[in-house]
C-alpha cells in the first residue's frame, strides 16, 4: 500500500513538474518570438540598402497606359494618357476638357527612373522632365523640381489600365 501511494505521489509530482514547464514558456516564447523577428527584420533592413530587385523598376509591372482627368484651373480637366513602354519610352497625350475643349497635346520620348528614389521617373525635355511616382497600378504627378508629392487636395493620379 506504501508503494502505491508512493508511487501515485510520484508520478503525480513528475507530472506536474513537466507540465509548468512547458506551458509557461511556450506561452513566452509565442509572445516573444514575433517581438524578436520583427525586430530583427527592422534591424537588417535599416543596416542593409535596398537590393536590386527591391525597386519600382525592377519588382513592379510598370509598362502599360495610364489614365485620368487631372485638374485645371480654367477648364473642366485635363485627359491624361501616359503609356510607359518596356524599352523606356513614353507617349503623352493631354486633352483639355470643356472650356479648351479640342486642344489636344502628345509628346513621345524617353523616361529615366530616378537613382535616389527608384519609384520616380523622369519624362525627358519633350515633356518638360515632369516627374511621376510609379506605384502598384497607377502613376502620381510629383514635383517637376523635387521629385516630392504636390501638396493639394486634387487628384493627380492616373489609373493603370488592364490590358
Amino acid at each position: 500500500m506504501k508503494k502505491l501511494v508512493f508511487i501515485f505521489a510520484l508520478s503525480s509530482f513528475a507530472l506536474t513538474a513537466c507540465s509548468k514547464p512547458e506551458n509557461k514558456p511556450v506561452q513566452e516564447s509565442a509572445q516573444t518570438a514575433p517581438q524578436e523577428s520583427a525586430q530583427t527584420a527592422e534591424s537588417t533592413a535599416a543596416s542593409q540598402p535596398l537590393a536590386a530587385g527591391d525597386t519600382a523598376e525592377t519588382s513592379l509591372d510598370w509598362a502599360g497606359e495610364y489614365k485620368g482627368v487631372f485638374p485645371c484651373a480654367d477648364c473642366e480637366g485635363i485627359k491624361m494618357e501616359l503609356e510607359l513602354k518596356s524599352d523606356k519610352t513614353y507617349e503623352l497625350t493631354e486633352e483639355y476638357l470643356g472650356k479648351g475643349a479640342g486642344k489636344e497635346f502628345k509628346s513621345k520620348g524617353t523616361f529615366s527612373f530616378d537613382t535616389k528614389n527608384p519609384s520616380i521617373i523622369t519624362l525627358d525635355k519633350a515633356a518638360e522632365n515632369r516627374k511621376f511616382f510609379i506605384g502598384e497600378n497607377f502613376a502620381e504627378a510629383r514635383d517637376m523640381e523635387t521629385g516630392e508629392a504636390i501638396d493639394s487636395q486634387l487628384n493627380y493620379k492616373l489609373t493603370k489600365e488592364a490590358n
